[in-house]
């Protein structure tokens, strides 16, 4: 299997496709497995994807301890390093997105363009989540972990999506309990991005940026995506309407456009 070795960590990550590099960054807890295959496979068609599996998260191992958003940073790097690429395109959601920016603001040489999904700046200027989005923090005491795993699916996502789309929370759970992610690599992980404020740093980032964001984002509501967008020069804003805080699973047609449409234009 292919792994970075890091400080403290080895990464795993997964390889597919052909052209140019395009690194996936994922949120907090999720795997490599998660991102849907129809969302991947477009992407394969043209970009040589790579998945990375942060610290601690599915087959990536760590040690015990604290760590922090630009140590996941420096991750990706070292997984770039493995690679041979000196840069790459980057797509980062949630957790991922603000793994993403610390890559843009302290190694800006290393992004070509930079997709920033479901993501906020941090610090006491974001939105915070709204009440339905923050039960995730709080769990389910109670209620079996299959279940939980749904209900927090169902929280994250656009009102109604759950009910409509019952088989792709159905398979999303299956996939999130291969591997289950543990309480402290969660918790490490949420520490990470409550402790990185970027709110007046991004204005920094240089590099040709895509802010797409879930009108309908009950996690990290769609005006932090805005706020993003008007700090990063240049930035494009795509909001999607009647989406979630997944807009690959919930709008893959637009999403898969919008990001393609993007990449395109560095041809």
């Amino acid at each position: 299997m292919p792994f970075a070795i890091r400080p403290g960590a080895r990464v795993h990550y997964t390889v597919e496709g052909q052209g140019e590099p395009l690194l996936l960054i994922a949120g907090l807890g999720a795997q490599a497995i998660e991102w849907p295959r129809p969302f991947v496979a477009a992407l394969a068609q043209r970009f040589m994807v790579v998945r990375i599996e942060n610290r601690g998260i599915g087959r990536s191992l760590c040690e015990v301890g604290n760590w922090t958003l630009k140590d996941m940073a420096d991750d990706v790097c070292g997984v770039m390093d493995c690679l041979g690429y000196t840069s790459t395109h980057i797509l980062g959601i949630s957790m991922g997105g603000m793994i993403a920016q610390r890559i843009a603001l302290d190694y800006p040489a290393r992004v070509r363009r930079l997709v920033l999904m479901a993501t906020a700046f941090g610090g006491q200027e974001s939105v915070p989540p709204e009440p339905r989005g923050q039960v995730i923090f709080s769990g389910y005491p109670g209620v079996p972990v299959a279940e939980a795993r749904r209900l927090a699916l169902t929280a994250i996502t656009a009102e109604g999506f759950a009910d409509g789309h019952p088989q792709l929370i159905e398979e999303l759970a299956r996939l999130r309990a291969i591997t289950p992610t543990s309480a402290q690599v969660f918790s490490t992980q949420f520490r990470a991005i409550v402790g990185d404020d970027r709110s007046q740093r991004v204005r920094d980032i240089a590099r040709p940026t895509l802010v797409l964001h879930g009108q309908s984002d009950p996690l990290i509501p769609a005006r932090n995506g805005v706020m993003l967008a008007e700090r990063i020069t240049g930035a494009k804003l795509f909001l999607i309407a009647g989406c979630g805080h997944l807009p690959h699973l919930e709008k893959p047609a637009e999403t898969t456009h919008a990001v393609l449409e993007f990449l395109a234009e560095a041809s």
